[in-house]
């Protein structure tokens, strides 16, 4: 047999010999080459005629027993028909019948007919085969008289027929469904039951109208399990009122009364179509519906995919919004099986329905032949609303994508044009709509609308534009540089700089690089009182300047720019003269300088700008002393590190500088012989002393000193503290910080430090052991004090 034909069976009451069992009774007579168990047992069981029990009682005559179709898909697909014969063969009992029934594995046998069209066909068989074997049936049979033009054609003609289609389809289109009812027509006319079930299935793609089982007519509908029935009047019962029973759908065609449901979306959709247009034009729509949906791994066609179909196969225009979006996200997310050539036809009538922005915004992400005009549309779309001065919402961005040159240039000619329109209030707008979509508009093209617009902006600097989202952020910005300096100059300067240093600064910071510049210098101004980053990068930019000046005055206009409305720390003083030769400071910058000084506390660093600016200090007296002090500690810090205790203390140098320099002196005392530094401390007297007291705990606590350094500082507190040089306020000081030290260290630690003294010199060892035992044993301090001195230093205390 070929695979493209039907498996043909016939049963029926068959005599001895005539049947595939050999014996006589009912039976398969005779089956096409290849049918299978499964088939005939799927036929057997499911899809043969049935004879009311009561009218063969009544033995009436067979003529008036109505034919049979029955369809059902049960791992195969069997639809047969079956007359009544009276009789058996045997001639005693009534019941005799005959059923000839088609059956397929693949649906695509049946080709575009559905089962319910094959009523009337001229090839069913109606008697026994002369053999066991009977001839299959080929693919795509001959349908009967229920064509698709000619149903559509009866269901107009019927009274309320296209309420009843709807109501019908609806019914059989959700069978499937969970919990859905089965589907009950109560008739005595094969033939309406028939056609119903026909047109009703024509609405559905050819897979489901396969599966759809029905029996016509069914005498127990209990024992059937089709899922639409047919029950003749007699047979019927209480089915036959359509509001006693929700487990079935009854439509009683000798009444005209059916129970109201909710029509399926499928026949709110297809059913009107398929009665005012071309029949043959929705089906096919219908079956491309369904292609779309399998495309999303889904068996219902959703709204979309309907009115693709629509638009694809019935050339139907699209209208309103509501369509026009559902296309759009259709287009975004296109079914798999969708070619270009279905979807820029889609595509071209969503855009002849001139569609509003939310359906263009959709369409702009699509990645047809036609985006780009797409998103010139949008982008004139959302033009529009900006000039009519429709509140704009936060509009989502638009995927990356290429202009070609021309689409570049309409989209730019579109915005310049914009531009020359639009309120300057809603420029903002318009350019980060440009921005959005990658448009460059020319400003040389609007350049009236946008002088403009810089000076609206100018008078409106809490606006809350932001021109780092504009295409032509920098051309614009500097229009509004342009108007501020204009402003500047005029009578209303001081508002200017108001606002300048309230907001405009935060915007043209990064702007501002002429010292000379009113605007560049109140701009700088603000943002070096703001502080933060901007502070650090505004200086930065402006220290630039001095570096190679091309006017005389760029040092003292600089220092102005930046330090007009809040004085410079000392780094930032010292930074900003690093950047000048000291030859080259004049007096009038040096001026400025040192009226930072006078405000500011006496570190290393001040007296490094004091030593820069030495030549002007003039009758200064205050600053000279600090200046030949720092030199004269200068001095003898050089000669210490070259010729050690040598030199002598540094002498009488204030008490100022020597906190300054502290760090330095420690260094020196700290880097250089352990004996020359222990007698250093010793002689170097209590200004000295007093400074060794601040610094010298500070070296030991710092955990990122190296021991060997933390064990040196101690030594030489020891040795200052217990010397006769040293002060009872000087001896108080050290012996409160070096108990503090003995408290936090151990045994080892003493040792150390010990060792190092011994290097020094051996008393001191043996005085160091003294007062560590001493300090432990919490003795009072001052005959501690004198016990131990007098063992080291074997003097009297002065």
């Amino acid at each position: 047999m070929s695979a493209r034909e039907f498996h043909s069976l016939y049963y029926t009451d068959c005599s001895p010999g005539q049947g595939l069992r050999g014996g006589a009774g009912f039976q398969f007579q005779a089956v096409s080459p290849g049918t299978t168990d499964e088939m005939m047992s799927v036929v057997q069981r499911s899809a043969l005629y049935e004879a009311p029990v009561g009218w063969m009682r009544e033995q009436r005559p067979v003529e008036e027993y109505p034919p049979s179709l029955v369809h059902v898909h049960n791992g195969v697909y069997a639809t047969a028909r079956g007359i009544y014969l009276g009789a058996e063969t045997g001639g005693v009992r009534e019941g005799n019948q005959f059923t000839h029934a088609l059956v397929a594995t693949d649906s695509q046998l049946y080709g575009p007919i559905r089962p319910a069209q094959l009523w009337g066909a001229p090839w069913w068989v109606e008697q026994p085969a002369p053999s066991t074997e009977c001839p299959a049936v080929s693919a795509e049979p001959e349908a009967g008289p229920f064509g698709v033009e000619a149903l559509r054609e009866w269901v107009r003609g019927q009274k309320d027929g296209e309420s009843w289609l709807l109501a019908v389809h609806s019914a059989i289109d959700r069978v499937h469904d969970e919990g859905a009812p089965r589907v009950v027509f109560v008739s005595d006319d094969a033939d309406a039951v028939v056609r119903w079930i026909a047109a009703a299935t024509l609405l559905l793609p050819q897979e489901r109208a396969l599966k759809v089982g029905f029996r016509v007519f069914a005498t127990n509908p209990q024992f059937s399990a089709q899922e639409v029935l047919a029950l003749h009047p007699d047979w019927a019962g209480s089915l036959a009122d359509p509001e006693r029973h929700t487990e079935f759908a009854v439509f009683n065609l000798v009444t005209g009364k059916y129970r109201e449901a909710e029509h399926s979306d499928s026949a709110r959709h297809w059913v009107s179509r398929f009665l005012n247009t071309d029949p043959y034009d929705v089906v096919d729509a219908i079956e491309l519906s369904h292609q779309f949906a399998r495309g999303r791994s889904t068996d219902r066609p959703g709204t979309a995919d309907r009115l693709a179909a629509g638009v694809l196969a019935l050339d139907e225009a699209v209208t309103g919004a509501e369509p026009a979006l559902a296309l759009a996200e259709w287009l975004a997310e296109p079914p798999a099986v969708s070619a270009a050539e279905m979807l820029d036809p889609v595509l071209t009538a969503v855009l002849d329905s001139e569609p509003g922005t939310p359906v263009l915004a959709k369409l702009a992400d699509t990645d047809l032949e036609q985006s780009g005009q797409v998103r010139i549309a949008l982008l004139r779309a959302e033009i529009d609303e900006i000039l009519r001065g429709t509140p704009a919402d936060t509009r989502a961005p638009l995927k990356a994508r290429a202009w070609s040159p021309d689409e570049a240039e309409q989209a730019a000619v579109l915005v310049e044009s914009a531009a020359g329109a639009v309120l300057p209030e809603r420029m903002d707008l318009l350019l980060r709509t440009a921005t959005r979509f990658d448009v460059r508009p020319r400003l040389g093209n609007f350049t009236e609308a946008a002088g403009r617009f810089a000076d609206w902006w100018a008078h409106h600097p809490n606006a809350g534009v932001d021109p780092e989202r504009w295409p032509c952020g920098p051309e614009l910005v500097d229009l509004l540089r342009d108007v501020l300096a204009r402003r500047l100059e005029g009578p209303r300067a001081d508002e200017v700089s108001k606002d300048i240093k309230e907001h405009w600064w935060r915007l043209l910071a990064r702007t501002a690089t002429d010292p000379f510049s009113p605007l560049d210098r109140a701009i700088a101004a603000a943002a070096v009182a703001a502080g933060g980053s901007v502070r650090k990068e505004t200086i930065a930019v402006f220290r630039e300047q001095m570096r190679a000046p091309e006017r005389p005055g760029t040092g003292e206009a600089v220092f102005d720019a930046l330090f007009g409305d809040s004085a410079p720390t000392l780094v930032e003083l010292s930074d900003f003269l690093a950047e000048v030769p000291s030859t080259s400071v004049s007096d009038a910058l040096a001026q400025r300088a040192f009226g930072v000084l006078v405000k500011s506390k006496v570190s290393g660093r001040y007296l490094d700008v004091l030593r820069g600016l030495s030549h002007h200090i003039g009758d200064r007296q205050d600053l000279r002393k600090l200046w030949e002090d720092d030199s004269r500690l200068r001095v003898w810090l050089a000669n210490y590190r070259r010729k050690g205790a040598e030199v002598g203390n540094p002498g009488d140098i204030s008490e100022d500088v020597l906190a300054a320099r502290a760090g330095k002196i420690v260094e020196a005392l700290l880097d250089t012989d352990p004996q020359v530094s222990a007698e250093m401390a010793i002689t170097s007297g209590e200004p000295l002393q007093q400074t060794l007291i601040r610094e010298l705990p500070a070296v030991w606590n710092d955990e990122d000193v190296a021991t060997e350094r933390q064990d040196r500082a101690v030594m030489l507190a020891f040795v200052a503290a217990w010397s006769d040089e040293a002060t009872g306020t000087v001896r108080a000081a050290f012996d409160r910080e070096l108990e503090a030290w003995m408290h936090a260290h151990k045994q080892t630690d003493y040792r150390r430090v010990s060792k190092l003294l011994r290097s020094v010199e051996a008393d001191h060892a043996a005085a160091w052991h003294e007062w560590l035992r001493e300090t432990a044993q919490r003795k009072p301090k001052e005959a501690r004090t004198r016990q131990v001195a007098r063992r080291l230093f074997g003097r009297r205390e002065r």
